[in-house]
């Protein structure tokens, strides 16, 4: 058999990832089309920037506020994602000297959780927020500190998740970028930018904010938009006034139920792991022991939001796309080089294989928990026969990789 190109690896990964997104995609609910229309008007709050920004060519009439529109823009910013995701698969598998493992950590991904829940979420902010991530510790990665730190400022002004969800990786990319001529206080200092614009909107809310008075404004604007329904016109108002610490005392007891939910251990923590492992044991160098940690503080961070919010099974799932971003970064910093798998010996790369087979199957039969009473679509069989190319393909793939030898 001949070596199967990458070009042939990516649509096998390509394939997976879009039937999995097809498993729980739908049209924007009613709370991701309401925080679309929240903007600054009534003063500096969280979540404003991207209803600001769509408020923008709305008022000057380029484009209507409705449901169809802000359906057309979710979709625009969730193929971008998409286009992103399968830009760092690609990344991966052509970096890496080990083309069955590469495979298995693209594969691991493309069936995992993340990528059935982020077709769930459609219209959420969470989407915009993971591309200014990924753009953010590019950046990072490539000492370019400060532009970085401004786009993690948005991030931060987008969803105030990016403080756990987007910084840490920024952190991350930039601690893991080659030693270079800048200092480590021009590398930290930037991230001023981003802290500042989480101060800002802590002082906004606790000195300049009236949260009655904002709540009422936000129910009314929201309340002119019939097809923002199911009560979200009062829900969203009242979830964005309630303060950081009344949040805090709200959800902070539950963080260890959460944490320790079976189902969604059981469903989020392989990927999250596997993809975390593959990142920390394909880094260079004599630094192993701190990038090892600095990817298990990024896919970590995003856990503690469970202090804050409710929302258990989306909070789980910024793990595995954290830790496939610390996977890209490796990717990266090898320069294409085809190096990266190089730290893997062969025992331990065909275990990591095997591993990510189990793991692989597990996403294919698992059904993640979805919102608004919905579940997965696609029976089991089904679901076999619409992952079939991929399966027979992968098969191959990691074959034709364990075989694959190397100078």
């Amino acid at each position: 058999m001949g070596r199967l190109e990458s070009g042939a690896r990516l649509g096998l990964v390509a394939w997976a990832m879009v039937v999995t997104m097809a498993r729980a995609v739908r049209c924007p609910n009613d709370f991701a089309e309401a925080h679309w229309l929240v903007d600054y008007r009534f003063g500096f709050i969280r979540r404003g920037l991207a209803g600001s920004l769509y408020a923008l060519p709305a008022e000057a009439g380029l484009v209507p506020q409705s449901a169809a529109a802000i359906a057309v823009l979710s979709f625009a910013i969730f193929g971008a994602l998409l286009l992103l995701l399968l830009a760092a698969s690609r990344r991966i598998l052509e970096a890496d000297a080990n083309p069955a493992l590469s495979f298995s950590a693209a594969a691991v991904f493309a069936t995992s959780p993340y990528v059935v829940m982020a077709g769930h979420f459609m219209g959420y902010l969470d989407h915009p927020v993971v591309l200014v991530a990924f753009a953010a510790a590019w950046l990072a990665a490539r000492g370019r500190a400060w532009p970085a730190a401004a786009l993690a400022a948005v991030g931060v002004l987008l969803h105030e998740s990016f403080l756990l969800v987007g910084l840490p990786l920024v952190v991350a990319a930039a601690a893991l970028a080659p030693l270079t001529s800048m200092t480590w206080r021009a590398r930290v200092l930037p991230l001023a930018l981003p802290v500042g614009a989480a101060l800002a909107l802590l002082l906004s809310e606790a000195l300049v904010l009236n949260p009655s008075v904002l709540r009422q404004q936000l129910t009314a604007r929201l309340a002119a938009f019939p097809f923002v329904a199911g009560d979200m016109h009062v829900f969203v108002p009242e979830w964005l006034t309630l303060g950081s610490w009344e949040n805090l005392r709200g959800q902070s007891h539950a963080i260890w139920r959460r944490l320790g939910d079976p189902n969604l251990l059981r469903l989020m923590a392989p990927s999250a792991l596997y993809l975390a492992v593959y990142a920390a044991r394909s880094t260079r160098g004599s630094r192993r022991p701190l990038p090892a940690a600095l990817v298990a503080f990024a896919t970590a961070a995003p856990l503690l939001l469970h202090l804050v919010a409710w929302d258990t099974a989306r909070i789980w799932a910024f793990t595995i796309v954290v830790a496939f971003a610390c996977a890209w970064l490796v990717a990266s910093a090898a320069g294409g080089d085809r190096g990266v798998g190089r730290t893997a010996r062969p025992r331990t790369a065909r275990l990591l294989v095997a591993v990510s087979a189990l793991i692989v199957v597990a996403n294919l039969l698992g059904r993640s928990p979805l919102m608004d009473g919905e579940v997965e679509r696609f029976s089991t069989p089904l679901r076999l026969f619409l992952y079939s190319p991929f399966i027979a393909g992968a098969a191959l793939a990691i074959a034709d990789g364990l075989c694959e030898r190397r100078p």
